[in-house]
């Protein structure tokens, strides 16, 4: 099937999107062997080391990715209503505008760095959530 410009830019950028997603349980998953830091008996079997539900450094870890999973998906979502139906006919500074919201929050997350730096990183991401909801709402007939 062929896409015009614009949804290829779509699928692109989802894709990128997607695979972000796609490696934070890689992450949480080599951070856990390494530290021995497991949430299942039957793992530190296998690796050794202990279980438990509270690490800190883990526990950033998963709620950075939670947080991605909670913007990243509507986003897509969003995105390719928006190019398919057409009220967005130019998604490109949009995605490039939330990927890098995205990847600020997420780095800025992992580092501790001071708010409100995380915070205006999931606010861009929000704006753009609602800015595609808005036009799909009012340009959809």
């Amino acid at each position: 099937m062929a896409f015009d410009g614009e949804m290829r830019n779509a699928i692109w950028y989802s894709a990128l999107l997607l695979l972000k997603l796609a490696t934070f349980p890689l992450f949480v998953g080599l951070n856990r062997v390494k530290n021995k830091i497991f949430v299942a008996e039957e793992d530190t079997v296998m690796f050794g080391g202990h279980v438990t539900y509270t690490d800190p450094w883990i526990e950033r870890i998963r709620r950075s990715h939670l947080n991605d999973m909670e913007n990243i998906l509507p986003f897509i979502g969003l995105l390719l209503l928006s190019v398919a139906s057409g009220v967005l006919p130019s998604p490109v500074v949009l995605c490039r505008v939330f990927l890098t919201a995205r990847v600020v929050h997420t780095i800025s997350y992992l580092t501790g760095a001071p708010q409100p730096l995380r915070a205006l990183s999931w606010a861009i991401g929000l704006l753009c959530n609602v800015y595609l909801s808005w036009l799909l709402l009012s340009g959809v007939q």
